[in-house]
């Protein structure tokens, strides 16, 4: 709220200095020049805006298609509203072509904000976050500072002012959101380009800004330059296509992560699923020994897990399974990788881990599942069978895995809640 109070303070004591200075000036022909640049060549302004109109009702359109084929995705159908009230905003401007027509710059510059605030909730529900309603309260600042500014007779310069501060101010937020939901500097190169675009976007409304305020000290001419309108056009249409292309990548690149995550965990324990952890196992011992490295791996049971099952029923059952899955994870080291081989079976890979460390982790582990009180009364206990990869001798995965198992039922064999290896 303070970050909010402070911005309308600035924005109203640069916005309406001078008013009466710039009544005074030719406000009809400032506002209605020919758009030509200093070397009388014109860089026609209505095609810009055209082409930004185009970009934003494409990305509105391609945004709205991929919400339909997935509904339960909130933040594509904020961005496609987004699209389309951008769109709408930069349609009633160039309608307005720089007139001092009340009605039509505040329905247009309004609509820019209540799409730029859209765009903003899209990237917070990407992220899993709810849309935060002050954003509607800058809307609803932006719309009183900007009819205040008309009241008391401002110029076109005074009005970028506002716009460019409140545009500034919205693309900083979903810069915030966006690197608060990564977790700091981008990791990926899809993170970096949707950051990028976002910068240049800001930058753009910096030099707008800049623009304004230097007319209005008299320092450039009040005609708008091919430099103006390219700040004004094309570094937004540039900004927001590169925008709105990271933002899909971003959105397919979460989808293909989650999509390979699935192929690969098993959706009870979130451990890994037997095809990954076989696998894994598999390159593993093709590293191991080839390297001539340590490698051991861990067969677990859940002791009388059938019975705990007929007692207590499935629903207990597998919260059993996942709260073991959680011990085993959080006892084996970062480079260890658990997985679930089927019903109440783990399989641990070990990478360096000798015969003699094999009896330590065993121990460990067995040890740590003892504690465990299913719903603070119950006792569970596991039995796990160890095995080292041979040196002296060629191995494969399966007969490791054989191992194991072998080293398992020995442990069963011995009274269950032990280790064998």
């Amino acid at each position: 709220m303070w970050l909010l109070l402070s911005y309308i303070t600035i924005v109203l004591i640069v916005s309406i200095r001078n008013p009466l200075k710039s009544l005074a000036s030719s406000n009809f022909l400032q506002d209605t020049t020919y758009l030509r640049g200093s070397s009388g060549k014109s860089m026609d302004s209505f095609t810009a805006g055209i082409a930004l109109i185009l970009v934003q009702f494409c990305i509105a359109l391609v945004m709205a298609g991929v919400f339909y084929t997935t509904p339960s995705e909130k933040c594509t159908k904020y961005w496609a509203l987004s699209g389309a009230w951008i769109a709408f905003g930069v349609l009633i401007a160039i309608v307005n072509n720089r007139l001092h027509r009340p009605a039509f710059i505040l329905n247009g510059t309004g609509a820019v904000i209540i799409g730029l605030i859209f765009q903003w909730h899209g990237i917070r529900a990407f992220y899993k976050k709810q849309p935060q309603k002050w954003g509607w309260f800058i809307c609803i600042a932006f719309v009183a500072i900007l009819s205040m500014l008309f009241m008391l007779g401002a110029n076109f310069q005074q009005r970028s002012i506002l716009v460019s501060s409140t545009v500034f101010l919205l693309l900083g937020l979903s810069f915030h959101a966006i690197w608060q939901g990564q977790s700091g500097a981008p990791k990926t190169f899809v993170q970096a380009l949707v950051l990028g675009a976002i910068v240049l976007l800001m930058t753009g409304n910096v030099l707008r800004i800049i623009i304004a305020s230097l007319q209005i000290a008299g320092s450039i001419p009040l005609e708008r330059s091919s430099f103006e309108i390219a700040v004004a056009f094309m570094i937004p249409t540039v900004g927001t296509v590169l925008f709105s292309i990271g933002l899909l990548l971003l959105y397919f690149e979460r989808t293909v992560e989650e999509n390979r995550h699935l192929a690969t965990h098993d959706e009870l324990s979130k451990l890994l699923n037997r095809r990954a952890i076989v696998s894994a196992g598999e390159y593993n011992l093709a590293s191991a020994t080839r390297l001539g490295h340590e490698l051991t791996i861990a067969f677990i049971d859940i002791d009388m897990f059938k019975h705990f099952n007929d007692k207590f029923g499935h629903a207990a059952g597998d919260t059993v399974i996942q709260e073991v899955a959680a011990i085993l994870q959080q006892t084996c080291r970062t480079i260890d990788m658990v997985g679930r081989y089927g019903g109440e079976e783990f399989l641990i890979i070990l990478p360096g881990v000798n015969r003699d460390a094999a009896a330590i982790v065993g121990e460990r582990l067995v040890d740590a599942v003892r504690q465990y009180r299913f719903m603070g009364i119950h006792p569970v206990t596991i039995s796990a069978g160890l095995t080292t990869l041979p040196k002296t001798e060629q191995c494969t995965w399966t007969q490791l895995v054989r191992r194991a198992d072998a080293a398992l039922y020995e442990a069963k064999g011995l009274g269950r809640n032990r280790y064998a290896a």
